[in-house]
């Protein structure tokens, strides 16, 4: 059994922290986050610990930190995180929930988190430190890059590009050969039948165009 440490203590952190609870392969000592939001949220029966101090709670060498963020920011400071604690010599764990199915003949990026339901196919890709919730298709040959988040029931087709620190939404689909250019926002529900270009957003069904650039978007509205 590993010993591991979520990083983030907020609704993602708790809802890991529930489906590790029935996991025999790892025992969870707590939740790091940034000093400034060590006593902010917090997940029941789960210390939170400042991440100054995570070394002298869980040395490096003693145990793993599973990605548990959220996509704050386009997954910006999902990455910023991942990154720090691998300068600080942690190993990022690659969790694959037992219900998942990845049949992919490449290894997963480190750090990337697959919900229950989840099939990724022959020949799909998955860069570090992304998330796959519950129910999604990752078809054949299809690639989602490092930093993305790709929300339930969300299909990516086969041969489609994800590109880095993109937001899919629940439902949404990305058709055959598609490229998703880097830091877009999907919508829910979105139908994607044409390549798009970096930092852009595309809401409802329709897969209209937004008129903000993503950046512009998080800012004055969120995700």
């Amino acid at each position: 059994m590993k010993k591991a440490v979520l990083a983030g203590n907020d609704i993602t952190a708790g809802i890991l922290c529930d489906y590790l609870a029935e996991d025999d392969r790892y025992q969870i000592l707590g939740a790091t986050v940034d000093d400034g939001f060590a006593d902010r949220g917090g997940v029941d029966g789960l210390e939170t610990v400042a991440l100054s101090r995570l070394a002298v709670f869980l040395p490096p060498q003693q145990g793993v930190v599973i990605m548990a963020m959220g996509y704050n920011d386009i997954n910006r400071s999902r990455e910023s995180m991942f990154q720090r604690l691998k300068q600080m010599g942690y190993s990022i764990e690659t969790y694959v929930h037992p219900d998942a199915r990845v049949y992919a003949d490449l290894p997963l990026g480190e750090g990337c988190v697959v919900l229950p339901s989840a099939v990724i196919e022959p020949g799909a890709r998955l860069g570090a430190n992304s998330v796959v919730w519950s129910n999604v298709t990752l078809a054949h040959h299809c690639s989602v890059a490092e930093n993305c988040w790709i929300a339930s029931g969300a299909v990516i087709s086969g041969y489609a590009e994800i590109q880095r620190n993109t937001f899919v939404g629940v439902n949404a689909t990305v058709v055959n050969k598609v490229k998703i250019g880097e830091y877009n926002i999907i919508g829910g529900g979105a139908l994607i039948t044409r390549s798009t270009k970096a930092s852009s957003v595309y809401l409802a069904r329709s897969g209209e165009e937004h008129r903000f650039s993503s950046q512009d978007y998080v800012k004055y509205v969120g995700v």
